[in-house]
């Protein structure tokens, strides 16, 4: 004789405007994934009036919101036990995003954190594409793009892409990885500031094995920055910039065009002159 069922207990609730309100307040800060859901927790802690429904919502969302203020400050200023505490408190925090669409883990990849890094990991910190990417997780990247194919050459909130933080962190192999998936090598970032592409961002990180490969796979090696920051800088420019001999040295064996100017006007040799960089200079001016 089959086992009976039991039934699904399916909760409904009438939501008058303040109600829907209230629901959506829990929605919209992630703290529900959907209304239905969001109307169940009102059921379940008793709560019917809907400006009390309100008022509840605001002061859950107040809460959470500067938790979350309060957890990316901390990491901000690598205040592992704070972190610590936060998460202990709650959980879910870890995989947090802000209104700009930080994760924790992402700002303290961004800071080389490494210490924080482990903690969110180990508090389960969940890895999209970029934080893959940025950590150099070639598996996760791997089973990500399996997915999602299109997330190749998809940009996250910050208007990075995958290949660039790849690049600019040193990481061959997801490098390799995101090349051999059909990556736009000279794909340019949207974050307003840069707008560069991976060879330059290889040269901010100086990785000349990474930024070798990218010309290999056919990086541009003239290509432009177009963000407010180092405005028409070519990979070059950004090498003498930062002083990097041996990138220079490998962009003149690929015919670099050195004559090129920024849009302030200026050479990479001239650049590398104001810096004070005189190796920089000398192999420019040679």
């Amino acid at each position: 004789m089959a086992a009976k069922k039991n039934p699904t207990l399916v909760v409904s609730i009438r939501l008058d405007e303040l109600a829907l309100k209230a629901v959506d307040l829990l929605v919209e800060a992630g703290l529900e994934s959907n209304r239905s859901r969001a109307a169940s927790l009102f059921v379940q802690l008793g709560i019917q009036a809907s400006e009390e429904l309100l008022t509840k919502a605001s002061e859950l969302v107040n809460n959470v919101q500067q938790l979350r203020g309060e957890l990316l400050s901390a990491v901000k200023m690598n205040n592992l036990e704070k972190v610590s505490d936060l998460l202990s408190r709650d959980a879910s925090l870890v995989n947090m995003r802000s209104d700009k669409g930080e994760t924790p883990l992402l700002v303290a990849i961004y800071l080389r954190a490494n210490e924080m890094k482990a903690l969110l990991l180990e508090r389960g910190a969940q890895l999209d594409i970029y934080e893959a990417s940025a950590l150099g997780d070639s598996r996760r990247v791997q089973t990500l793009l399996q997915k999602s194919p299109e997330l190749a050459n998809a940009y996250n909130t910050d208007g990075f892409l995958a290949l660039n933080l790849a690049s600019h962190f040193g990481h061959e192999e997801t490098v390799q990885l995101l090349l051999d998936s059909g990556v736009n090598v000279n794909g340019r970032t949207k974050d307003g500031n840069l707008d560069n592409m991976a060879l330059h961002a290889s040269v901010l990180g100086n990785y000349v094995h990474i930024a070798k490969l990218l010309l290999e796979y056919g990086a541009d090696i003239n290509g432009r920055c177009k963000g407010q920051l180092r405005a028409d800088f070519t990979p070059l420019h950004v090498a003498a910039f930062f002083g990097r001999d041996a990138m220079i040295e490998l962009f003149l064996q690929y015919g670099v065009d050195r004559t090129a100017v920024n849009a302030d006007g200026d050479t990479a040799y001239a650049l590398a002159q104001r810096k004070g960089f005189t190796s920089a200079a000398a192999l420019l001016g040679s």
